[in-house]
């Protein structure tokens, strides 16, 4: 990092803000502490800005900002009407700043790690997945429609509801309407907000949970540095795909699972039956909020909380069975329930796979056989990854170095784990998680591709989900480990403390050194001139930029997605005819991109430009990643212009901007 990320503080502080503020308003009744709050508050946050980009969309109303603040103070009302069913929880004795301290410094120690070899907050993630993310969020600022029921229309363009999940392109459009930045600078804002406020906060209410018998403010200062230390999650995500929705979801697990934990067992002054109802709203909140997010990393949370419902539900049945009578009769219902409920789920995955997936359409052996499913290690390297906290860096391809500390902390952790027995539930969870990713990384029988079908048999969606356990798992090592070691209180809490941040610090040094960061630095390369397997560079930014000028602003610009000219919108502010390098065109789009060079002796083609209202053509001789795995999808735009059909206007000695004359002024609207 440089200093010049230091300009983009402003929007980093209003990401926080959009983050919090909303959740703040909608939980300001309910009786938190610190961390619980600031975790819960973040996830409706997120929530409040799903439903209002759709409930708005339906009316017809620009998104923005006041929509989401209404939509928290009528959660505010529900949150005030409950706030009697909501147990105390226990405040962190510790004082407030301390807290805050360790909130700010692992936040920074995450911006530093993942962006320390990007120059600039300018700089994006120039990967297939980020062309259509880049282009959804410039959709939502341009049209104004954040709907997660209508977002995919943008690739899907004959039809009128297409759902996809909008809550991050939110996200980063109400950073662009409040602050003003460039996109670019909004989404790394954003990114890092979230890291911040949601996904830290949200494992240092899961380690309160996990290491109750501790004083939950010394859990939250050790569990917060831990946050930043696992490479697995925040960090691959972020080079990898690069799958901003995945990661925004999986950071939002940590508090879907924290709070049926934090409700059962019961043990509150409140009625049982109104607790359970009040940690219901919060789950289904927090919930919505992964809705918004990404809906496939349910399927994730769902594996983790399995192992929860068992272990309770078989608690709760033996002394009723015993007891015989109606409370018999209630502990068959609840176990059914609980069975139920897991069934249900697993019938929903089994269906995605079916419908979604088209698991019999074709031989399963066929499937999931892309750079992201291919195994490319052997079983014994993805265990000894798990063990040794050295996980995949994403583009490169590189292994981090292990985290010998955190891995030493993890364990000792999961040995208390299963000696308390208590908490086996989580230590089946993680190892769940974990035979996935190893089976996922190192095999590619039909066995493997069924069990993580749901996940794309992709190793980096699996490995993210396992530091929501192996946080927890690590504060518990280090409070533990200071306990073995010292026997005066003010040594345990100090030392526990200076453990986890030299853990951290190690963890982040050795991310650095052995190709963490530079995996993402590869991603986020923008050359000054000539792109190549970037989507874009300085030079044709600037050219798109000039072209905006130019092209009427009614009109979209055609290209080839692959040559950059899908983010014409976001850089030169006109619609492109391909907003991304796929997508399920009309029959105007595929005849322009299979037929456009037969313009001046097939009439349909001027019909589908006028329908279009298209009269420009932009053209960059490159094709990023390599151009287009399955073949040229839009041979005809290249076939034109290397034909000579249409008029240059503008040129910078790379990118070109040419008219077409062949079909005379586009008609009056």
């Amino acid at each position: 990092m440089t200093g010049a990320w230091w300009a983009a503080a402003p929007a980093m502080l209003v990401s926080a803000a959009i983050l919090l503020v909303p959740g703040l308003i909608a939980t300001a009744p309910l009786r938190l502490a610190w961390v619980a709050r600031i975790a819960l508050s973040s996830a409706v946050s997120i929530a409040c800005i799903g439903i209002a980009g759709v409930a708005f969309s339906l009316f017809g109303v620009f998104f923005a900002a006041w929509q989401v603040v209404l939509v928290a103070l009528v959660l505010g009302v529900v949150a005030w009407l409950i706030r009697g069913w909501v147990p105390d929880a226990p405040r962190e004795r510790v004082r407030w700043w301390w807290l805050a301290s360790a909130w700010v410094l692992s936040a920074l120690l995450i911006a530093v790690v993942a962006f320390w070899g990007v120059a600039s907050p300018e700089q994006f993630s120039q990967t297939y997945d980020n062309v259509f993310h880049l282009g959804a969020i410039s959709h939502i600022l341009a049209g104004g429609d954040a709907s997660s029921l209508t977002l995919r229309t943008l690739i899907e363009p004959q039809r009128a509801w297409a759902p996809y999940p909008s809550a991050w392109h939110s996200l980063v459009a109400l950073n662009v309407q409040l602050c003003g930045v460039s996109v670019p600078v909004a989404v790394n804002a954003t990114w890092i907000a979230v890291c911040a406020t949601v996904w830290l906060p949200g494992v240092a209410w899961l380690a309160q949970l996990i290491a109750r018998p501790f004083e939950s403010g010394r859990v939250a200062l050790i569990a917060l540095p831990l946050g930043t230390a696992f490479g697995a999650m925040p960090y691959a995500l972020l080079s990898w795909g690069t799958l901003y929705p995945t990661f925004l979801a999986t950071a939002l697990v940590p508090a879907a699972i924290a709070i049926p934990v934090a409700v059962w067992p019961p043990r509150f002054r409140v009625r049982v039956g109104r607790a359970v109802l009040a940690g219901a709203a919060g789950l289904a909140a927090v919930l919505a909020a992964i809705v918004f997010a990404q809906p496939r990393v349910l399927a994730t949370w769902a594996v983790m909380m399995a192992p929860f419902v068992l272990y309770f539900a078989w608690r709760a049945y033996r002394p009723a069975w015993r007891a015989g009578g109606r409370h018999r009769r209630r502990a068959v219902t609840a176990l059914v329930a609980a069975v139920g409920a897991l069934v249900v789920a697993a019938g929903v995955g089994f269906a995605y796979v079916v419908f979604r997936l088209g698991l019999f359409e074709r031989p399963l052996d066929d499937r999931l056989g892309g750079p992201q499913a291919k195994a490319s290690q052997s079983v014994a390297a993805g265990i000894s990854q798990v063990l040794g906290q050295a996980w995949p860096a994403g583009s490169t391809g590189t292994i981090s170095f292990p985290s010998i500390p955190l891995a030493l902390f993890v364990i000792v952790g999961i040995v208390a784990v299963w000696r308390g027995r208590r908490l086996r539930w989580a230590l089946v969870s993680y190892l769940a998680l974990a035979i996935l990713f190893v089976i996922a990384a190192g095999a590619d029988d039909v066995l493997t591709k069924l069990l993580t079908a749901l996940w794309y048999k992709d190793r980096y969606r699996l490995s993210s989900a396992l530091p929501v356990f192996g946080v927890a798992f690590a504060a518990l090592g280090i409070l533990v480990s200071a306990r073995w070691l010292g026997h005066r209180a003010v040594r345990r809490r100090t030392g526990a403390v200076a453990f986890a941040w030299g853990t951290a610090l190690v963890s982040a040094l050795t991310l650095v050194v052995s190709g963490g960061s530079s995996a993402i630095a590869v991603v986020f390369a923008l050359p000054a001139a000539s792109a190549a397997d970037e989507v874009v560079s300085v030079r044709q930014i600037q050219f798109l930029q000039d072209v905006g000028r130019i092209v009427p602003a009614d009109e979209r610009l055609l290209g080839d997605p692959w040559d950059g000219s899908a983010m014409s919108l976001l850089f030169g502010d006109r619609e492109p005819v391909f907003p991304h390098v796929n997508g399920q065109w009309d029959p105007h789009r595929l005849l322009l991109a299979q037929r456009l060079g037969e313009i001046e002796t097939v009439p349909e083609v001027c019909q589908a430009l006028d329908a279009l209202r298209v009269r420009y053509v932009v053209y960059n001789p490159h094709e990023f990643g390599g151009g287009d795995p399955i073949g040229n999808q839009f041979f005809a735009i290249h076939d034109a212009v290397g034909a000579g059909l249409f008029e240059p206007l503008l040129t910078d000695g790379e990118s070109t901007l040419y008219r077409i004359d062949q079909c005379g002024r586009l008609p009056a609207r």
